[in-house]
């Protein structure tokens, strides 16, 4: 977590509070009969001020993020065990079901999926120290608009449908990051707010593979085109999660 500032704060290190004890100052000097080391010393007086406060609002916003980080990690966690819950009854259900010899490839990809979803929590909380680290650095909203802006043309211009498919994925996370940047979100909360969506598309596609499961399953028109299709919602998500977790940062792929 990061480190909170002192209960002293500099004044020069605030340009705000610089800027008001330099006008103050000039109002004091000229509409007042103050000295100039009395319009000095009133000045350096307000410019501590204001420094003082500012820095304890900082502070309090700062304690806030902390907190916030900390409930959207321990949401996440009890998310992910949600999911590895319901992972266990798709996987328990699909081998009950696929019994015929030409079922087993997808058998295999099933049990697959749900293994690593069985390991998502516990990745998680080992991944907890990074999640919690970077508290402070703001996201900016103007820097995000202008990515988002040229990540907009490159997907207006893309032709191929591999790299449309990734810079779609790429516009749709700058997107999500500017919201959260206008709602004052550092990069932790973003982090995490792009953890949390991909942990609710992993709950919608791991609904869809059970309907999957239960329609077609024993059948002789099962296919394992069908259950690769319902998984693959499913790898991709974890893929970015796992892009997420090892990188440190959402790289909005």
């Amino acid at each position: 977590m990061s480190r909170l500032p002192s209960a002293w704060t500099n004044p020069l290190d605030d340009p705000l509070a610089v800027t008001v004890a330099g006008l103050l100052l000039v109002l004091l000097v000229r509409l007042t009969p103050l000295g100039l080391p009395l319009a000095l010393l009133a000045g350096a007086i307000a410019a501590a001020g204001l420094a003082m406060l500012r820095a304890q609002h900082a502070r309090r916003g700062e304690r806030l993020r902390d907190r916030r980080v900390r409930e959207s990690i321990e949401a996440a966690l009890q998310r992910a065990n949600q999911l590895a819950l319901q992972s266990d009854l798709v996987s328990g259900e699909a081998m009950a079901r696929f019994q015929a010899p030409d079922h087993l490839d997808a058998l295999g990809m099933v049990q697959l999926c749900c293994e690593r979803l069985r390991l998502l929590p516990e990745r998680i909380l080992q991944r907890r120290p990074l999640l919690e680290s970077g508290g402070g650095i703001l996201l900016s909203a103007e820097d995000l608009e202008a990515r988002l802006s040229r990540a907009r043309e490159e997907l207006r211009r893309e032709t191929s449908p591999t790299l449309r498919r990734e810079r779609h994925q790429l516009v749709d996370q700058l997107t999500r990051n500017l919201d959260a940047a206008r709602f004052g979100m550092d990069t932790r909360e973003a982090r995490l707010l792009a953890l949390s969506t991909r942990l609710e598309r992993i709950d919608g596609g791991l609904r869809h593979l059970q309907q999957q499961v239960d329609a077609q399953w024993p059948s002789s028109e099962a296919s394992d085109a069908a259950v690769a299709e319902a998984i693959a919602p499913l790898d991709e998500a974890l893929d970015q999660i796992d892009r997420l977790l090892d990188a440190g940062e959402d790289r909005s792929r």
